[in-house]
């Protein structure tokens, strides 16, 4: 990117004296009221029954609810004014955001070049476009969480703290905020700058990170800080991206954020080539309650307490775009309709990797084996116009009512290929003509484009390659090449999500969209699931093969890992289930019928055109297959017995060989 990094030693030695401080010192204890209900909050004659609740709810100790209520204050005026602050709203604010998908730094340009910041959030619809200084943004109290001592220790942050992750798993009930300069490219910018400032309660700090396979735990900030000074730092987005964070918030309290962005033009380095106007943000933390209660009972530096356990996540909720007013449940992902393999065994470390288990045994692909005239027999796909018999057989699999089946084609390795390289994609439903159909969100062009996934070839090259660790035992052996999408978007790799956004989608279905893995067809194995804690390491599994399913929340965009075990081409065939909330619609797509796999084209008989995977020798004549078995690595039975006996008997011969020269040196 044109701005320079630098790292400042003196800063980095006081940030992590002032986080050791600050561990020791600080009491983080959560609150008792909804994030939604603090723009209204309470009036001056419900503290004390505020502060009671929270001590009851929060397993505070008498003497510390007393003494809240009997001061009615923090400790001090700063404390004070930040919690106190929380009552009400700012003034002219219109709209709260509690829970959901909120691009909170949204950078456009038009084609003058002027630069506008705003924020766009899918929590009240799609792509709604707010005024940072008219939005309240509320961060619940159950976001109170447990920071892996990993992490503090590469990071300098507290043992707990509100977190606000950037795997966005918990958005049907939790902010899930991140940043968008995707529509710089209008006014010829690709690099933007983030410039943070902030005030909020005493001792509240403000935490900024991302944590991937293929990065460890990294700072965002330019002087690689992990933690955002108050005074000002700066936030470099060297190409134009969407991305999300990790957001650690240590204080319960009311913080006010100042921003202003900056964007270059390609290949410009120096001061920016344009500026947007300052913008002011308000973030509550936790609530009113909460605030009182952790400035009320701060304990001693002597004194550190244990951090309560994370909520544990409940059901998607089914509120479609109703979700930012009602009360949700649970998390926004769901979970997998197949069961997921056993976890690998060990400790999670920094980079969220862990020792365990052994690779399970590969599956779903074909391999090469068997000559025909002197010549290899190498499995090919192909693709041609279905027989009338197979096309009956096909349109029997046809999509039923209600799902919408495609194909996603994925190339993998040294000289990928395909017209998807880069970039952000969300694959979703969408509803055309009262027929459910699947499409891509292609976000490479602003407005975006929904396209027929069978348009797009995602190309995995260099840059999607990484050495397996240990977490990934269950799909690859550690130590190979892997090729890895990851939950967080990195140049030169396409950021494939899944999406129930659409606007349709939102407003006439209800509850969430069941995705499901058809059918895999490739030269390796294929996994997808989400990252762990803290966006490192392995969570809940997404795919774990054909048959296996996915439930995403309604109005949810989320982003996974998909990993791919060996070079070559892949077909995944993936449907997604919908509940109209009125008549069923159209299904669409056609099935896979025994080793074909429709392409969703016709051919020029009317017929459609299938995949399918045959034997081709170098000089391309059709050659028996059947010794092939199924997986990556797999050597046919008949192969391993020949081997063996031919071994035996090589044994035997040389064994024989050598007592015969024994004997003729002894006469």
């Amino acid at each position: 990117m044109n701005p320079t990094k630098y790292w400042n030693p003196g800063r980095a030695a006081a940030r992590a004296f002032a986080a050791m401080a600050l561990a020791a010192t600080s009491l983080l204890v959560p609150g008792a009221a909804h994030a939604s209900d603090e723009a209204t909050g309470l009036d001056a004659g419900t503290d004390a029954a505020a502060s009671d609740t929270s001590a009851a709810d929060t397993g505070a100790t008498t003497a510390e609810a007393d003494a809240s209520t009997e001061e009615g204050a923090p400790a001090s005026s700063a404390d004070l004014s930040a919690c106190y602050a929380m009552r009400t709203a700012p003034a002219g604010t219109t709209a709260t955001l509690d829970r959901g998908h909120a691009d909170i730094f949204d950078l456009t340009s038009d084609a003058s070049g002027a630069l506008t910041l705003r924020i766009k959030e899918d929590a009240t619809g799609s792509g709604v476009m707010r005024e940072p200084e008219q939005t309240l943004l509320a961060v619940n109290k159950s976001t109170f969480t447990q920071i892996p001592a990993s992490v503090s220790q590469a990071t300098g942050a507290p043992a707990a703290a509100y977190l606000l992750g950037q795997s966005g798993d918990n958005q049907a009930t939790v902010l899930w905020p991140g940043w968008d300069t995707l529509g710089i490219t209008a006014g010829g910018y690709d690099a933007a700058r983030f410039h943070i400032s902030y005030t909020g309660p005493e001792n509240g700090r403000i935490y900024a990170f991302t944590s991937s396979f293929t990065e460890g735990t990294k700072a965002v900030t330019n002087d690689g800080s992990f933690d955002l000074a108050p005074e000002g730092d700066d936030v470099d987005q060297p190409y134009a991206a969407h991305k999300h964070v990790n957001w650690l918030f240590t204080r319960a309290g009311r913080y006010t954020l100042t921003v202003q962005a900056s964007a270059w033009t390609p290949g410009a380095t120096g001061a920016a080539s344009a500026q947007s106007a300052a913008r002011t943000y308000t973030i509550d933390v936790a609530d009113e309650a909460s605030c009182l209660a952790e400035s009320a009972a701060a304990p001693s530096t002597d004194q550190a307490q244990p951090a309560p356990a994370p909520a544990a996540p409940g059901s998607v909720s089914s509120t479609n775009n109703q979700g930012a007013q009602d009360e949700g449940e649970g998390g926004a992902t769901g979970t997998p309709s197949a069961p997921a393999p056993a976890p690998t065994s060990g400790t999670t470390g920094t980079t969220g990797t862990t020792t365990g288990a052994n690779p399970a045994p590969a599956s779903g692909a074909r391999t090469t084996s068997g000559t025909t005239g002197g010549e290899r027999c190498v499995a090919t796909r192909i693709t041609r116009e279905a027989t009338e018999a197979e096309a009956a057989t096909l349109a029997s699999s046809q999509a039923p009512a209600n799902t919408a089946r495609t194909t996603l084609t994925v190339s993998v390795g040294d000289g990928a290929t395909g017209n998807a390289t880069d970039g952000h994609f969300d694959l979703g439903p969408a509803i055309e003509n009262g027929t459910l159909v699947a499409r891509v969100k292609d976000d490479r062009t602003q407005p975006a484009q929904w396209v027929d996934p069978s348009s797009l070839t995602f190309a995995l090259g260099d840059a999607a390659r990484i050495t397996a660790p240990a977490d990934l035992g269950f799909v690859a052996t550690p130590g190979s090449s892997v090729w890895l999408i990851p939950s967080t978007q990195i140049a030169g790799v396409p950021w494939l999500g899944l999406n129930s956004q659409r606007e349709e989608i939102v407003t006439g279905t209800t509850g969430p969209v069941q995705f499901t893995l058809d059918a895999v067809e490739g030269p390796g194995r294929v996994a997808v699931f989400n990252a762990g804690a803290l966006g490192s390491g392995v969570g809940e599994h997404v795919f774990d093969g054909p048959g296996t399913g996915y439930t995403l929340g309604a109005n949810t965009h989320a982003h996974q890992n998909w990993v791919f075990t060996a070079p070559g081409t892949y077909t995944l065939t993936i449907s997604m289930r919908v509940t109209p909330n009125g008549a069923a619609l159209a299904g669409s797509g056609f099935g896979s019928g025994g080793d074909l796999t429709a392409t969703g084209t016709t051919g020029p008989n009317g017929r459609p055109m299938v995949s399918q995977v045959v034997g081709r020798t170098a000089s391309g004549k059709d050659c028996d297959l059947s010794l092939a078995t199924t997986g990556a690595d797999t050597i046919p039975l008949t192969v391993v017995s020949l081997t063996w006996a031919l071994t035996g008997a090589a044994c035997v011969w040389v064994g024989a060989i050598g007592r015969r020269r024994n004997l003729r040196a002894q006469s």
